[in-house]
C-alpha cells in the first residue's frame, strides 16, 4: 500500500478497499467524522458502484485522504481525476476542510502528489483548473510550479510540464525516496521561494 508522509500530513490513496471500510465505519487509525460529510459519502459510493466498477485507475491515479499527524483526522483530500491520456496528462485537485485551511496543508499536500508523480513515468504534464476569483489557489499553483495557459467559462487552467519545467527537474535530480514497510517517505528538501502558504 501506498503512503506518502509529509512533515504534518499522511496521504493514502482511496483504493476501494480503503473506501469501503470508511463507508462500513470499520476501525481506522485515523477519524474521518468531519470530512465525511453527506457530499463525501455520495463521492465514495459513485466511486465504489461505478469508478472501480467499471474504469478502475491505477493505484494513486485517483483521490487520496490527507491526514493531519497531530490529530489523527482526515483534513482534506485531492489527487488525480484518472489515469494518464495518450498524451501522458493528468488533471490534479483538492479540497481542505474549512477549519483546516491556511495552515499551509493544501501546498504540503500537492506538493507531495506532484514529487509522486515524478516517480511516474507516464506522466509528462499535470493540469489543474480553479476560478478565476480564488487567489489563493491561484498563489498555491503559482508556488508549486504552475503556468497558466487559458481560460474555460470561469476556470483558469494551470499545467506543469514534468520533461520540460526546471522546477520539476530540479526536484527529479533532489528527490530521494526511502522505502519502509511499503511506506514512501520523502526525506529530500528542495529548493523553493519563501511565501507564505496561500491555502
Amino acid at each position: 500500500m501506498i503512503k506518502l508522509e509529509t512533515e504534518h500530513l499522511i496521504l493514502y490513496p482511496l483504493t476501494a478497499e480503503r473506501i469501503k471500510d470508511i463507508l462500513n465505519n470499520a476501525p481506522l487509525e485515523y477519524s474521518t467524522a468531519t470530512w465525511l460529510t453527506p457530499d463525501n459519502k455520495i463521492l465514495l459510493n459513485w466511486m465504489i458502484e461505478e469508478l472501480y466498477a467499471f474504469m478502475p485507475p491505477k493505484l494513486g491515479f485517483t483521490s487520496w485522504i490527507f491526514i493531519e499527524k497531530a490529530t489523527s483526522e482526515v483534513i482534506g483530500d485531492g489527487g488525480y481525476k484518472g489515469n494518464p491520456d495518450a498524451l501522458g496528462q493528468v488533471e490534479i485537485g483538492y479540497e481542505i476542510i474549512e477549519s483546516k485551511r491556511k495552515l499551509g496543508y493544501a501546498t504540503e499536500a500537492i506538493d507531495a502528489l506532484l514529487n509522486w508523480a515524478l516517480t511516474q513515468k507516464e506522466i509528462k504534464t499535470i493540469i489543474a483548473k480553479c476560478h478565476y476569483e480564488n487567489i489563493p489557489s491561484q498563489g498555491l499553483l503559482d508556488k508549486l510550479g504552475f503556468q497558466l495557459i487559458d481560460e474555460e467559462d470561469e476556470m483558469d487552467i494551470y499545467q506543469i510540464q514534468l520533461e520540460s519545467n526546471s522546477t520539476a527537474n530540479m526536484k527529479r535530480r533532489l528527490l530521494k525516496w526511502t522505502l519502509l514497510g511499503g511506506s514512501i517517505l520523502l526525506i529530500g528538501k528542495f529548493i523553493r521561494r519563501k511565501q507564505k502558504p496561500l491555502d
